[in-house]
């Protein structure tokens, strides 16, 4: 097992054991691109020295081989300060999708609230007539779309005796 490169042994290693690269990435999930980079052995693209010393003892243990073997290879052939991998900059932009969405949402809460207290305050005009308490128009019905007019407000004799 003793071979020139770290990235060597892992790959040998795999093809042994007729394994894909997919198929150790799938098993380690580990990204196949990371993979290759350890095979290759450019540990300077990827992440600081603990990070790979992770993923080679993960690798290792996928193609069952001694995985505190292949570290020791590692720390020997590598020194302990490997420089991370420079961190992609992030730019913070003062954007104002927070306040626009907060606005957004209050003018919608206030469409809202206004629509409901307008229609429960809204008179109920479209209510029918209740035909029991209307009494036929004095004028004619050709004249007049409907036949029976407003409710009466004339007392009924029991009415009048009553009061």
């Amino acid at each position: 097992m003793m071979r020139d490169s770290i990235g060597e042994t892992l790959k040998t290693e795999r093809e042994t054991r007729r394994l894909s690269i997919e198929e150790v990435s799938s098993t380690t999930r580990i990204p196949r691109k990371t993979l290759q980079s350890l095979e290759d052995d450019r540990f300077e693209d990827l992440p600081s020295g603990v990070f790979v010393r992770g993923f080679i003892k993960a690798y290792a243990s996928a193609v069952d081989i001694s995985a505190e073997e292949v570290l020791a290879r590692f720390d020997e052939r590598n020194p302990k300060t490997l420089a991370p991998a420079p961190l992609a900059t992030v730019h913070s932009r003062r954007g104002y999708g927070a306040l626009l969405l907060a606005i957004t949402t209050a003018a919608l809460f206030a469409i809202i609230v206004a629509t409901f207290i307008l229609v429960r305050r809204a008179p109920a005009q479209d209510d029918p007539i209740e035909l029991s308490f209307a009494v036929p128009c004095q004028v004619e019905a050709a004249t007049v779309e409907r036949s029976f007019c407003a409710p009466s407000i004339i007392a009924t004799p029991t009415e009048s005796l009553l009061s």
